[in-house]
């Protein structure tokens, strides 16, 4: 068994005793699935007649050596007024008043939107990856609390997808060791102009889209080697069969909320940097970017000792701080790490955005005005 594998075998035992800490926030809540498969390395393999009702045995089983994991993504269907069309997303959804837990939300979505039964025999729920609360304008408006479950397909063969085209517009898998590589690490533009207009002013919009542009997150460019389509995208592209090379979708970017999701999964997988090579979300220009490394500066000193002290858990292998394990049983709820890393950094970029709109404006004027005296 190779290192990955290792280490995602220990991760996701790791998960089974880790407490879940349930996050006090709105009303509504939401979970995902982040489904884990292990492709065979080769197509026939002698059967396995073991227990595979725990990791563990999953891992010991003769196909697994060698397997290459990967996870589930989904792109989401294109539709007016949905705030993450078209976006790379795990399978998930927001919670019913009929559902009996987050778990059960988690399950019925990832069977209504890619018909796939994380109840089968053949699925393991490993455990629950950080709760967070989902939160917009920069911070300010606390949206829904949402919750990760993670989920190991046990067997060789995995059902065929069956996409609900209004929800999402294809299914895919990406290779754990691909989103690992920093190679395929970039920046993702995002228009972030209607979160600034709607603290202050909506009219206000294209102004704030001009003098700022996007802003950039901090992304996995993903490259999937085939994908499932539903039945409105294949139609629209002519009556495809269901798989098709990813590079004709476009750019596909795991960034945003996905990102932050797994960044708690990844990061404690070799080579163990996934968090480290985040970069903090930023508008370009050389006055922003200066400007809120200025004013975050201590503020981001201090999640970095937060985090070096994090990494230092028992579900790698290390000890703890103190320099003590804890036991088995006795492991506590972690918490969502980009999640507190970015949670008091937006006042910063608020701070910075309205300084260089001014400072922008302002120089503006000031060339303007030595045009006209020139003239």
């Amino acid at each position: 068994m190779d290192d990955l594998n290792i280490y995602l075998k220990r991760f996701l035992q790791d998960l089974t005793v880790r407490q879940v800490q349930d996050v006090i926030g709105p009303e509504k809540r939401a979970s995902v699935a982040v489904v884990i498969r292990l492709r065979p390395s080769s197509v026939s393999s002698p059967p396995y007649s073991g227990d595979d009702s725990e990791t563990r045995y999953v891992f010991e089983q003769q196909w697994v050596e060698g397997s290459t994991a990967e996870i589930l993504f989904i792109k989401r269907s294109s539709r007016a007024g949905d705030r993450w069309t078209g976006h790379v997303a795990l399978p998930g959804g927001r919670r019913d008043k009929s559902d009996e837990g987050d778990e059960v939300t988690a399950v019925r979505e990832c069977m209504e939107e890619v018909g796939l039964d994380l109840t089968s025999e053949d699925c393991l729920l490993c455990g629950a990856l950080p709760q967070r609360v989902i939160i917009t304008n920069w911070g300010q408006k606390p949206l829904m609390v949402l919750c990760p479950y993670v989920f190991l397909w046990t067997k060789e063969e995995i059902p065929e997808f069956k996409l609900e085209a209004a929800e999402v517009a294809a299914a895919f898998w990406i290779p754990i060791h691909f989103l690992l590589d920093d190679k395929h690490k970039t920046e993702h533009p995002v228009d972030v102009s209607d979160r600034m207009a709607s603290s202050t002013f909506q009219p206000l919009r294209p102004f704030f889209k001009i003098l700022l542009g996007p802003m950039y997150f901090s992304a996995v460019q993903l490259k999937p080697s085939e994908v499932s389509h539903s039945a409105a995208s294949t139609t629209a592209q002519g009556g495809a069969i269901s798989t098709d090379k990813g590079q004709a979708m476009g750019d596909l970017m795991l960034w945003g909320i996905t990102y932050a999701i797994l960044a708690d999964m990844l990061d404690f997988l070799p080579p163990f940097n996934f968090v480290e090579s985040f970069q903090y979300p930023s508008f370009g220009g050389w006055d922003f970017r200066s400007l809120v490394w200025m004013l975050s500066r201590g503020y981001r000193r201090g999640r970095k000792e937060d985090l070096m002290e994090y990494k230092f858990s028992d579900v790698i292998g290390m000890r703890t701080v103190s320099g003590v394990r804890k036991p088995h049983d006795a492991r506590g709820a972690r918490i969502s790490i980009i999640d507190h890393l970015v949670k008091g950094y937006y006042g910063f970029v608020r701070q910075a955005a309205y300084a260089t709109i001014t400072f922008r404006i302002a120089a503006f004027g000031a060339i303007v005005q030595y045009l006209i005296g020139t003239n």
